[in-house]
């Protein structure tokens, strides 16, 4: 029974979370993104995934404070943070992949946009997806299949959004 609820929550955690990677707009998807964390952390913390459910949740706090500073000392708390709060409870080799996505999702959340960005996070999603395959969550598995698949084409709508902008400025530039 307690398997069946923290599958549910995934399938909730999943409904949030792919609306986000339907957003062009970065503060619509970080706020939107918040909110998948925190459900999925429920999801980690009744699966008894420990490292997972730290981490979604030193995620969540991350994606609110990165819409309200680019700070690379704010980055880099957060990644020390996720480091130090996760290592003691690491029991085996596929947890550091949590661990390792976050840091690069982290990094490129403070330091990149657009169509970077995504990449980033994108990343992130194929370390939480073997992961979420090795722990048997099958929401969890799921939600970052899509994720990867929303991330992809939100990344190509982007690029032919920039590469229109840009071959009009080509045009205007030469006319």
């Amino acid at each position: 029974m307690e398997n069946l609820v923290a599958q549910a929550v995934g399938g909730i955690a999943f409904l949030v979370g792919i609306t986000a990677f339907s957003q062009k707009d970065d503060i619509r998807f970080r706020y939107q993104m918040m909110s998948f964390c925190i459900v999925m952390g429920v999801h980690f913390i009744l699966m008894g995934a420990v490292v997972a459910a730290i981490g979604v949740l030193i995620n969540a706090v991350r994606m609110f404070i990165s819409v309200k500073t680019q700070s690379r000392k704010v980055m880099w708390f957060f990644i020390a943070l996720m480091w130090c709060m996760t290592l003691p409870n690491v029991t085996h080799f596929l947890e550091l992949l949590t661990v390792i996505g976050s840091s690069i999702a982290t990094w490129g959340l403070f330091s990149r946009q657009g169509i970077h960005l995504r990449l980033f996070i994108m990343f992130n999603s194929f370390c939480w997806f073997s992961h979420n395959i090795w722990l048997g969550s099958i929401g969890g598995s799921l939600i970052e299949g899509s994720f990867i698949l929303a991330n992809m084409v939100t990344i190509y709508r982007l690029y032919k959004v920039q590469r229109a902008e840009s071959d009009m400025q080509y045009c205007e530039e030469y006319s």
